[in-house]
């Protein structure tokens, strides 16, 4: 698996944002596994952000999404065999 993720520690919370490509977020059960597998691989709290601006999962992460500049997160490649 390949991908980006931004890490970041934000007001003492570390946290992670998975981009997905958009049809992940079609399916509750697939969202679920890739926070899960972002949970598993980063060890922090996760959500998606999809290549169409969509986010899943808990719900400050998402409020918190919503007043940043995505562009400015630190995003970096990432792959797992």
């Amino acid at each position: 698996m390949k991908g980006e993720v931004a890490l970041i520690h934000e007001q003492g919370q570390d946290l992670a944002i998975l981009a997905v490509k958009s049809s992940v977020l079609v399916s509750r059960a697939r969202c679920e596994e890739m926070v899960a597998f972002s949970e598993r691989e980063f060890g922090v709290r996760s959500a998606l952000l999809s290549e169409d601006g969509r986010t899943w999962g808990p719900p400050d992460i998402i409020r918190w999404l919503e007043g940043v500049y995505l562009d400015q997160l630190p995003w970096r490649e990432f792959s797992f065999n």
